[in-house]
């Protein structure tokens, strides 16, 4: 296509100049290693590596900040009906001036100001989608369906705006959105939907050819081409005999070595197709080589099989040139718009908004696992805000990096003032080298992994495979478990309440998901030793009895709005389905 020709000559140039010198770029010293814009060898000095993304500073009195978004990333021409979420929060950081008060002519009477009469329409035909419809000042997840019958289906989006009034017309709020309904896939190639609801997949299952569109929960790890995945496209039915639902190919084991035979590709996705494997394709060895990147969406895009892109592994830690993920991202979306992108940062907080701007969907590589954070064993130096590479950046050698890591995430996105997007854990399945000194034990592993789930995870993909054998064990077991409907229901369809108040015990992370006449209840012990003593944990609701006990040894009771046990062991796990 003659555009996808001059957007990748316009890309490379972009590359190209960007690539002259990173130094240059962001301010560093000439001839410095950096890592996370931090010096790291024990020959430099430190210094202010910026990036650093700050909470803005608090307005004194709320804004009403309207939102509006697709509930699906994308829809296709074939389908009838759409919605919208709409937000109208109070907030102290984003919107427009909001004065609680509305003058009803009627009555002659002044009223709080609490209902916003929203009206949605297309900008450039004037099309209404929404008219005189309502949200409550203070409310988000408000859905709107619309049909799309006047719609034509293209690969452009179309431009959507909201405008919200006061009763009286006398406060007014405008936001704008753009919708996407592409022309329906003619080749046999896969579609993979994101619901901006609950941020989990939609897909469609190839196996059986069916229409219907499921959520889905990948759980996968990043399998190296050279270590394993390249002797034999056998070792992909040893992949699946072990209840993994996607595979991750990382293209080769060397970062930066693009000598990967592309050629017998086709023989690893005719076979992960036939064991019912989804493809979860890295490109982050040659995401900023738009050549390597076309050969590689070339030969994916139209496999029925296709899950998602995973371009760019850590450009905040190698400092990468600050639009390059975006860069490839708008390229891999304009020659295939039907499958989402995937992108890992390893750095707390370095110039997030840049780097995430590169990704539907974020993965946050934090490894605590018997690492010392205090100070490097690779490098002899010591790791702080501002110097030096431990291995997990800024982290305490603790389970809690990780849900720490998701709520800074969550908070980066929320004073930039854009939509959440999807998070998916990466937990560590490695270790006996640089600076991790043991691999986690399969219970740390299920922790991790849980600790991920319980603040919103939407997938996992572990670093990496093959791993221990009794990691793959545990995540064998473990993956049956996520990928089941059963689960799968709860985790993607419906927000987490996370947070969930615990008595009579240290470290334990508890969420819960409501569906229905039913709960799904997660508890994860961090503390390694096991304790005495009664636990109680406050549920969301009150529940009417236990349902099934989807994982751990069912020690828990229940009464009412309490679940409770008495005593804890270490690194305990529970997965407890509860009948409201």
């Amino acid at each position: 296509m003659i555009f996808s020709l001059l957007w990748e000559i316009f890309v490379l140039l972009n590359l190209a100049k960007v690539a002259k010198g990173v130094g240059s770029e962001f301010g560093y010293p000439t001839g410095v290693d950096v890592w996370c814009g931090k010096a790291y060898r024990s020959t430099n000095a430190s210094f202010e590596p910026g990036g650093w993304l700050s909470q803005p500073a608090l307005l004194p009195t709320p804004l009403l900040d309207l939102r509006i978004r697709p509930q699906m990333n994308i829809y296709l021409g074939s389908e009838d009906y759409a919605s919208f979420i709409v937000d109208a929060p109070l907030s102290y950081m984003h919107g427009e001036a909001y004065y609680n008060t509305s003058f009803n002519k009627q009555t002659n009477e002044t009223k709080p100001f609490t209902t916003l009469f929203i009206d949605i329409s297309v900008d450039d035909t004037g099309l209404d989608l929404v008219s005189f419809g309502n949200v409550s000042v203070n409310s988000t997840s408000n859905l709107f369906i619309f049909s799309l019958a006047k719609f034509t289906p293209q690969f452009e989006p179309y431009n959507i705006s909201i405008i919200g009034s006061s009763g009286d017309g006398n406060h007014s709020y405008i936001a704008t959105t753009q919708l996407y309904i592409l022309p329906n896939r003619t080749d046999g190639g896969s579609i993979v939907k994101i619901d901006n609801l609950y941020g989990g997949l939609r897909v469609q299952n190839f196996s059986t050819n069916s229409s219907e569109w499921i959520p889905f929960f990948p759980y996968t790890y990043y399998a190296l081409w050279d270590e394993w995945v390249g002797k034999s496209v056998d070792t992909l039915n040893v992949f699946a005999s072990h209840g993994y639902n996607t595979i991750h190919i990382v293209p080769t084991g060397s970062l930066g070595d693009f000598d990967f035979p592309y050629s017998n590709l086709t023989v690893y996705l005719q076979r992960a197709k036939d064991l019912g494997l989804w493809i979860h394709w890295g490109i982050r060895g040659s995401y900023t080589n738009l050549s390597y990147v076309s050969t590689q969406v070339e030969q994916l895009k139209a496999w029925p099989n296709m899950l998602s892109y995973y371009t760019a592994d850590e450009p905040d830690g190698q400092v990468q040139p600050l639009n390059s993920t975006k860069l490839a991202y708008d390229y891999i979306k304009s020659v295939d718009p039907y499958h989402p992108i995937s992108l890992a940062l390893n750095c707390e907080n370095y110039y997030f908004e840049e780097y995430s701007a590169g990704a539907d969907i974020l993965l946050s590589d934090v490894y605590p696992i018997s690492v010392n954070t205090s100070w490097s064993s690779v490098y002899n130096t010591a790791c702080n805000t501002t110097y030096g590479c431990c291995g997990c950046d800024n982290c305490e050698g603790r389970f809690e990096d990780i849900s720490r890591r998701f709520e800074e995430f969550s908070n980066y996105t929320s004073w930039l003032g854009i939509p959440q997007k999807p998070h998916w854990g990466a937990p560590q399945a490695f270790g006996n080298e640089t600076f991790w000194s043991r691999y986690p034990t399969t219970d740390e592993e299920v922790v991790m992994n849980m600790l991920s789930v319980n603040h919103g995870a939407k997938g996992i993909v572990m670093w990496d495979y093959p791993t221990e054998p009794g990691i793959i064990s545990v995540t064998s077991d473990l993956s049956r478990v996520l990928v089941g409907e059963e689960v799968t229901r709860f985790l993607l369809g419906n927000v987490t309440i996370g947070g969930l108040e615990v008595t009579g015990g240290k470290r334990i992370d508890v969420s819960a998901w409501m569906l229905g006449t039913q709960m799904l209840v997660s508890v994860v012990c961090l503390e390694h030793g096991s304790r005495a003593g009664s636990v109680s944990v406050q549920l969301p609701a009150i529940a009417k009895g236990v349902n099934s006990v989807l994982w751990g040894d069912g020690r828990w009771s229940l009464n009412g709005g309490v679940l409770g046990t008495n005593g804890t062991i270490g690194l305990q796990v529970d997965l407890l389905v509860l009948n409201l």
